[in-house]
């Protein structure tokens, strides 16, 4: 399961020298770990870009809630959608007013293709959430949840591939759309059948990429 808005990490856009009278519009501002700082209806429209740190995008839905993805450094979102963003480490946003960033992006094309593309990208991976959750049982979301991981944050070694979640299994189980015991009970089995091995607190080892692989599949 694809936790990653957009491949296309915007700091390093705009670290361009081009870019520079831009970049200095954004006030840097601060946020501790686990921390709801965006809700629908907030009241200033703003548009944030991920300094330092991860946060949770998901939707609320009476008693259940839905993760939409994981928004890292570099990833681009605004306040006004309907989804919460909750941060999962301390972490530091560089806000500007929406009104701004159109102003900015009429003035500057290739800044502006450059956005559209990301934009372009968050609505693939709606549609991609969408067909995980529909199409998908939840061993294998957990699965492609790990896979993900590995490829993306993980550590080689010749022991495997280690793995750190900064998550809590409530929060795992709300990025995967299932419920903790049931997280609890496929992590426990993928420990008993060696898919997974636990080193740590929240760190774990996949010993074999392709046998993780397949395991969503048996």
């Amino acid at each position: 399961m694809k936790t990653k808005l957009s491949s296309i990490n915007l700091l390093i856009e705009l670290s361009r020298p081009e870019n520079s009278d831009f970049l200095a519009e954004f006030t840097d501002i601060n946020y501790k770990k686990y921390s709801l700082i965006y809700s629908p209806g907030h009241e200033r429209d703003l548009v944030f870009i991920v300094k330092k740190g991860r946060l949770r995008l998901y939707l609320a839905v009476e008693d259940k809630d839905f993760s939409l993805a994981i928004l890292e450094p570099g990833d681009i979102y605004a306040t006004h959608t309907r989804a919460h963003v909750e941060t999962l480490e301390d972490v530091t946003l560089m806000v500007m007013p929406t009104a701004k960033l159109h102003s900015y992006m009429a003035l500057h094309p290739t800044l502006s293709r450059t956005i559209i593309r990301i934009l372009g990208e968050l609505l693939k991976q709606s549609f991609s959430i969408i067909d995980s959750l529909v199409f998908k049982d939840i061993k294998q979301r957990l699965t492609d949840f790990f896979l993900y991981e590995a490829e993306h944050n993980g550590s080689r070694d010749k022991g495997g591939t280690t793995i750190k979640l900064d998550l809590t299994t409530t929060q795992l189980a709300a990025i995967i759309g299932s419920s903790r015991q049931t997280v609890s009970t496929i992590v426990g089995a993928m420990l008993k059948d060696s898919v997974l091995e636990k080193k740590h607190r929240n760190v774990y080892v996949i010993p074999n990429i392709d046998l993780l692989r397949n395991y969503g599949h048996i």
